[in-house]
């Protein structure tokens, strides 16, 4: 069950164009650099050429893949209306670009001399060179993009957590059935603590935390403050990052001090990297 839930888990380093555009160009030369220097296989010897042809040859497998991953991103993801990958869906992707990539290479290197019986018996070959040397300018792309997504991740809860919120706005709480129970000020709140089917809303009153039932689940309260700084850091709990004071290590464990509040609240190793650009800032 935990391996389906993993597969099913949103892969997004591939959503937006300009990360789709890194992956391409970054293959691109990269592996350009890397068969001209490095020559993996002993590739310069699969022909006669040498000097500048040899140096355009080479590069031509480069410059294969990148069409082959810029027609897989841009055309055939748009004709499919591939918007957003799962990681089993996202593997499934590349094991057929990978595959696409291995019948190409096969094809431009035997372009002189074409017998297709014989290039059936090399397609294995092929595959396996072929992931051999596209998996590391792939993986290095991923790892550069994921940290892009993250840095945009910290910007984001940057900009939420030092954006001041009114001290006049009320917010609205609703029950499971969405009539509004109660309105407490945005300022005021310092965290969230579900129990079953209820959630107990804490505030301040008269410069003491104040404890509010409310019957409702934490994940729908967490849609409706979904662009205010109030962020979920673990299965039971959901703070207001403004009112963070201290943030206690313990060994493998992370509890977060709020103004006013006398005990700590837990942060999950779960929701501990969506915390960790603000409070290791």
């Amino acid at each position: 069950m935990k391996i389906r839930a993993f597969l099913n888990l949103p892969f997004v380093l591939l959503d937006q164009v300009r990360h789709r555009w890194i992956l391409v160009l970054f293959a691109v030369f990269f592996s350009i650099f890397f068969v001209n220097v490095f020559v993996p296989f002993n590739i310069n010897r699969w022909s006669n050429d040498s000097g500048v042809e040899e140096f355009v040859h080479l590069s031509g497998f480069g410059i294969i893949g990148g069409l082959v991953l810029s027609f897989s991103q841009f055309v055939v993801r748009r004709i499919a209306g591939v918007h957003h990958f799962r990681i089993w869906s996202f593997a499934l992707w590349f094991l057929g670009e990978l595959l696409v990539m291995a019948v190409l290479f096969l094809m431009y290197q035997s372009y002189r001399e074409i017998d297709l019986y014989q290039l059936l018996k090399e397609v294995p070959d092929s595959i396996r060179y072929t992931l051999l040397s596209i998996l590391i300018p792939y993986s290095l792309a991923l790892l550069l993009i994921a940290q892009l997504v993250q840095k945009s991740k910290f910007r984001q809860l940057k900009l939420q957590v030092d954006k001041p919120m009114p001290e006049s706005r009320l917010w609205d709480f609703p029950d499971e059935k969405g009539i509004v129970r109660f309105s407490i000020a945005s300022d005021q709140i310092l965290y969230f603590e579900s129990a079953d089917n209820y959630m107990f809303i804490f505030y301040q009153a008269e410069g003491k935390p104040v404890k509010q039932i409310l019957r409702n689940s934490l994940k729908n309260i967490e849609v409706l403050l979904v662009n205010s700084p109030m962020k979920r850091c673990h299965r039971s709990f959901m703070v207001n990052l403004q009112k963070i004071e201290l943030v206690d290590y313990e060994k493998a464990k992370c509890w977060l001090k709020l103004s006013g509040v006398n005990n700590p609240v837990p942060v999950s190793r779960k929701f501990y990297p969506e915390f960790k650009p603000y409070i290791r800032n």
